[in-house]
């Protein structure tokens, strides 16, 4: 017999799975590497174009090379949270997100947007009852001029 979920309980997993990409922009966008990472299951797939990350030493050392040595600030705004619950412990989502970079110290300017993508997204229900990013593709649909591609993809820029 399949269990019903009531109002405040997708209420709820919304909220989390909110919580959850605003903890991504945050600690992307401070470098905190463990924080990020603890955010993907173990088994984690992260794709951005042809760059792929399985797991989470992968994706590891994929931010760690990003803040390796580097004066990188960054900003990243992610709305339009669209979610569909798959069952109580699995739910696919996407949204959007609008990102500034630059190899420079703040004040940046001028404020040209970097990249805006969409995030298309899975997220788990994990054994000690934290949501975290099973599968993420981020599909690029707006493209600075000087965005060469993806951090980790034969590029010197990139998400």
């Amino acid at each position: 017999m399949e269990t019903e979920l009531k109002p405040s309980d997708l209420q709820s997993i919304q909220q989390k799975i909110t919580d959850l990409n605003n903890d991504f922009c945050y600690y992307l966008d401070h470098s905190m590497v463990d924080e990020l990472v603890d955010l993907f299951c173990e088994d984690a797939l992260y794709t951005h174009g042809q760059r792929t990350s399985k797991g989470r030493e992968e994706i590891r050392q994929l931010f760690e090379n990003r803040r390796g040595g580097k004066n990188r600030s960054s900003r990243h705004i992610q709305s339009g949270l669209r979610i569909q619950l798959k069952d109580t412990g699995r739910v696919t989502a996407q949204s959007v997100c609008l990102t500034f970079g630059a190899d420079a110290q703040p004040p940046v300017s001028p404020a040209t947007p970097y990249l805006v993508a969409d995030f298309i997204d899975e997220y788990k229900l994990c054994d000690d009852g934290r949501w975290r990013i099973c599968r993420r593709h981020i599909e690029r649909i707006f493209v600075a001029e000087d965005n060469t591609g993806p951090e980790g993809s034969n590029s010197k820029k990139g998400l």
